[in-house]
């Protein structure tokens, strides 16, 4: 099941419970109408990883081998760009089983989380068939969630979620997709290109991967690439903290460019005027590591005022409180007035941080404004002189 996770201000509070109940409702339904001996086997869905595992090769075991893709559909949903990237990963699956009419399999069941206007959709989802009489009216007015979060509406939550567990095992005893290779998570493409906001966000990642941690820092906070570094990570929250930014970022209408201090220092040298916003989310570990050091003095000195930046601690974590003190010091000496800008916000949770993001988005947005686009022709208005009002009698 591929579904856009909803985001929450309210710590410790499930946001995506009623996907994961119509998740487990329908492993339910598959193990009654299939000979599997266990819920487990019927389906995956991500909000299921603890920590300790790595997040992208489970998912992309999962696009690998599963027998049928279920798109929850949501405007979230296709702004999205790691569900863009699930749907592109089994749509690669299908393309290498085009039968000799040029159909693929239909494997791709799509569900209404919430409701949706065909039109609207985005190119890839268009090219799905799938009607909705079975799933009765009220599902196609109000989407899996309606069903769901109104006790009113409990007979036709059950009558929706009975065909479409109905359609899912209809699907895979009727087509065959081979097993294919894991791929590389990050490097695909999203399969909503054509859907997805204008507005490009530059999101700059500073965070030392697990070949740069310091011997005495956990790996557990870390990836094999600075993107996959999450310092609030826990057993409920096991996504990179990038890709939390990518969907923030999404909701409020930005599609980013994601990228280490190394890729965009380049840029950010060359352009002294803005060629789009940017945000960029600093771990304060980063200052362990001489190359940070000398990237981020430089960033420092460019006084870029059109790039926010965020810098989440976690005070939870012993050994960032240990060392705090340290830390602090070494980010005050390579960024000067920087902790002091407006522009630069300080976070000590993950609730914090989904509440700062946004905010940042704002601030680097008004001074893109403010500071035209590289090659912009900003027109210069004549001189006039400050008009007056006058009244009916010409005074």
């Amino acid at each position: 099941m591929s579904y856009a996770h909803t985001p929450t201000h309210v710590p410790h509070r499930r946001a995506n419970k009623w996907v994961a109940k119509l998740f487990s409702d329908l492993c339910e339904h598959i193990l009654q109408l299939t000979n599997l001996t266990d819920p487990a086997q019927a389906g995956f869905m991500d909000i299921g990883l603890r920590s300790g595992h790595l997040w992208q090769e489970r998912l992309a075991e999962a696009l690998a081998t599963c027998r049928v893709f279920v798109p929850l559909y949501s405007p979230r949903y296709f702004e999205s760009l790691n569900c863009g990237r699930e749907w592109t990963a089994f749509a690669r699956r299908l393309s290498n089983h085009v039968g000799p009419d040029g159909q693929a399999p239909e494997a791709i069941i799509p569900a209404l989380w919430t409701p949706m206007a065909p039109e609207s959709l985005p190119l890839a989802a268009k090219e799905i068939q799938f009607s909705y009489e079975q799933l009765g009216a009220r599902y196609r007015e109000e989407g899996f969630y309606g069903l769901a979060k109104l006790a009113a509406r409990r007979t036709q939550y059950q009558i929706a979620t009975w065909e479409l567990a109905n359609r899912i095992v209809f699907a895979a005893q009727n087509t065959w997709i081979r097993p294919s290779d894991r791929l590389d998570f990050e490097s695909l493409p999203s399969a909503f290109l054509d859907h997805q906001a204008e507005r490009l966000l530059r999101l700059t990642i500073v965070a030392p991967d697990l070949a740069r941690l310091p011997p005495e820092r956990t790996a557990y906070y870390y990836g094999r690439a600075c993107e996959e570094w999450n310092p609030y990570r826990s057993e409920d929250n096991a996504r990179s903290l990038c890709s939390y930014a990518v969907d923030i970022a999404a909701a409020h209408g930005f599609r980013a460019r994601i990228g280490s201090l190394a890729d965009h220092l380049p840029d950010l040298r060359e352009s002294e005027k803005a060629d789009h916003p940017s945000v960029m989310i600093i771990d304060p570990w980063a200052v362990t590591h001489a190359g940070f050091l000398t990237a981020l003095s430089d960033f420092d000195k460019l006084r870029r005022g059109w790039v926010s930046v965020l810098v989440p601690w976690n005070l939870d974590d012993e050994q960032t409180r240990e060392r705090e003190p340290e830390l602090r010091q070494a980010l005050e000496k390579v960024l000067g007035e920087r902790l002091t800008d407006p522009h630069t916000e300080t976070v000590t949770s993950f609730a914090a941080f989904r509440r700062a993001l946004p905010d940042a988005l704002g601030r680097a947005t008004n001074q893109f404004l403010v500071i035209p686009p590289i090659g912009a022709d900003v027109p210069v208005e004549p001189m006039t002189q400050r008009p007056r009002l006058m009244d009916p009698g010409g005074g």
